[in-house]
């Protein structure tokens, strides 16, 4: 089992070729590489400065444009901006994660499917009804599958190996 690792150096910044705007709060990316997000705003609005809050009006919202291919400004206020690393980091914690994903997840950490289990708080039973698309991943064990990876420290704190063989004998 090899721990997870934060990445070594600055991130790359993504860059953008157009934004558009949907109902809702939700701006549409595209980005250089082709790939396109549709990218729920309406938390970050809430959660950020209160400037922000003015982003509700969708009228407002609805000007959203790119001033460079790294920002995203409204109704051409420099100030009523974001920025496209933050975009890029909330359109990653948007994307579905499903049975594919958590495979991919448990891959990557070398997990069993008890450690994995264990470490999420599940039944192994659970876990693999997971793996396997019988139950949808829930929401909270993406969420903390994605923070286990991005950070090492919480996944050092939750995780417990599993040794192979029988557990000892209980004592008498």
């Amino acid at each position: 089992m090899i721990p997870p690792t934060l990445p070594q150096g600055p991130r790359t910044v993504p860059r953008l070729t157009a934004v558009a705007t949907a109902p809702g709060a939700v701006l549409l990316a595209t980005w250089d590489d082709g790939r396109r997000d549709a990218v729920d705003l309406s938390g970050w609005l809430e959660s950020g400065h209160p400037h922000f809050h003015r982003l509700r009006d969708p009228a407002l919202f609805a000007t959203a444009a790119l001033a460079d291919a790294t920002t995203v400004e409204w109704g051409g206020d420099e100030d009523l901006a974001i920025d496209s690393l933050n975009l890029a980091l909330l359109a990653e914690q948007q994307r579905p994660f499903g049975a594919a994903e958590l495979a991919a997840w448990q891959q990557r950490l070398e997990l069993s499917n008890q450690e994995a289990a264990d470490l999420v708080g599940v039944h192994v039973n659970t876990w693999s009804n997971y793996r396997t698309a019988t139950t949808p991943v829930p929401r909270v064990v993406a969420i903390a599958c994605r923070a286990v990876v991005a950070d090492p420290l919480l996944f050092a704190a939750h995780y417990r190996p599993r040794r192979p063989g029988r557990p000892p004998a209980a004592a008498e």
